[in-house]
């Protein structure tokens, strides 16, 4: 494929098509219209047959065009859409197109989006507008079989990625839903970021890779998103009420407080061991090596965890701080029923004229 930034030349093969059956009645008979009626009727008065990165330019060439303001917009738009194209503006011209396709439907509009998309690397929208321009286009049209060995082609270069998901969701790549999971998608060779969205879930992305004709498989796990805004609508005016998470539970800061008080009690009652045998090991004769090493073996080992214990006592006691200044003391709603409250409120009035803080009670 071409380089869709450089060039978008959309035609590669001669591009003959009768678009009417007026049209097709009208070759039968030999009743060619004259040259000051096509121009009249705004009808383009070229061949369809196009040269290599040509396009084809016929949108219609019914004599009361003119008078049709829908067929006029939607000739003005598939014009604007083949100089954006030829400009090499693919995504210009695919709006373009879209916006005639939806004035009126004609097959040469749906062979250059298959086109644009084709040169913007997105075959599996090019295979389904190729097959939407096969159900459109004449029985007889020549370049019918141009376009299913496009096809044929197009399909070799993309890639089967079976994504599997805890809950239904979109398949994303880029700004475009791909498909839905869990199922199958079609994606062209390459590396692509797959991402699955899901409404009240996270969205997840995953890197894949994946080769032409080439079947990978991809497993994506969605977590619940967490709400913590609640926004309230009335007919006078529009609250917005922003809430906080919670803090830390009271029995926490309580358990952090037990705890210091429980190590620094064990670390005094160590200390008090270790000066006990400290006492016991001077009052032995000096001549007792083996109860005096035995003395302060125990001493040594009553200040150790002394100093264990004082350390942790230490350490639980910040944190004990650190958590009242984090504990929801008033979380209780029974135990604080009758208490007044002040929630600041963000009100919006029915002019948007003037926004201010309120404080409800």
């Amino acid at each position: 494929m071409m380089d869709s930034v450089t060039t978008c030349r959309l035609a590669g093969w001669t591009l003959a098509i009768s678009l009417l059956a007026t049209t097709a009645s009208a070759q039968e008979t030999s009743e060619e219209p004259t040259p000051g009626a096509a121009e009249e009727a705004g009808e383009e008065v070229s061949e369809t047959s196009t040269e290599e990165g040509e396009v084809a330019e016929v949108l219609s060439d019914e004599a009361d065009v003119a008078e049709d303001p829908q067929m006029a917009e939607a000739r003005e738009r598939f014009r604007a859409g083949l100089t954006l194209a030829r400009a090499g503006n693919c995504e210009g011209a695919l709006a373009e197109f879209r916006t005639a396709l939806d004035l009126v439907e004609r097959p040469n509009i749906l062979f250059n989006m298959a086109r644009c998309h084709e040169e913007l690397f997105r075959y599996d929208l090019a295979i389904a507008t190729y097959e939407r321009y096969l159900t459109v286009a004449p029985a007889d049209a020549p370049d019918r079989p141009a376009v299913d060995a496009t096809m044929r082609q197009l399909r070799n270069l993309l890639g089967t990625v079976v994504v599997r998901s805890n809950v239904p969701a979109e398949v994303w790549i880029g700004d475009r839903i791909v498909g839905e999971a869990p199922g199958e998608v079609m994606v062209p060779g390459g590396r692509h970021a797959i991402e699955l969205r899901a409404a009240g879930y996270v969205p997840e992305r995953r890197e894949v890779e994946v080769a032409g004709r080439q079947r990978i498989e991809v497993e994506v796990s969605l977590s619940e998103a967490q709400v913590t805004n609640v926004t309230e609508i009335t007919e006078e005016h529009t609250t917005v009420e922003v809430t906080e998470e919670g803090g830390a539970p009271p029995a926490l800061f309580y358990t952090g407080v037990g705890l210091t008080a429980a190590s620094l009690a064990a670390g005094l009652a160590f200390g008090a061991v270790a000066l006990g045998n400290k006492s016991t090991a001077e009052s032995l004769n000096p001549y007792d090596y083996d109860a005096i090493v035995a003395a302060n073996n125990a001493t040594a080992d009553a200040a150790l965890l002394a100093d264990i214990f004082f350390i942790t006592a230490a350490v639980l006691g910040v944190t004990t701080v650190v958590l009242y200044f984090l504990t929801d003391f008033d979380g209780d709603p029974e135990e604080h029923a009758d208490e007044r409250t002040f929630t600041p409120v963000v009100a919006i009035g029915p002019d948007l004229g003037a926004v201010g803080v309120q404080g409800a009670f």
